[in-house]
């Protein structure tokens, strides 16, 4: 989800033509993070243990960056207040991803489901 919601923010041209290019960051850093949350799915996918603590960073990152403010940028009467990460599901994708991650590890470790 964090992938698709990238992908559909850069796809939308105004912020290109508006001048305003910080505008785009948070859907760059939104694309990487859904990424690297899909590598890790995929390594998860063909066992390999290294997908967990891909999904665990992706999810941390993801997390940090959608509930702390980049700046504010005041304009005329209008204040945007940029984060560095966006999602489309009330932000709860990025705890999604981090608690799947952490749940797979525990599992794997054995200290949960023995």
């Amino acid at each position: 989800m964090l992938t698709f919601t990238g992908i559909v923010y850069l796809i939308d041209f105004r912020y290109y033509f508006s001048g305003f290019i910080i505008f785009l960051l948070p859907y760059f850093l939104t694309l990487i993070w859904g990424l690297i949350a899909l590598i890790g799915a995929f390594l998860l996918y063909i066992n390999n243990e290294n997908g967990d603590y891909l999904l665990i960073y992706s999810g941390c990152l993801a997390v940090f960056c959608s509930f702390f403010p980049f700046f504010t940028f005041d304009y005329g009467t209008q204040r945007f207040i940029i984060f560095l990460s966006y999602s489309f599901a009330f932000r709860i994708d990025p705890f999604l991803i981090l608690l799947g991650g952490l749940i797979d590890l525990l599992v794997k470790k054995g200290i949960i489901l023995k």
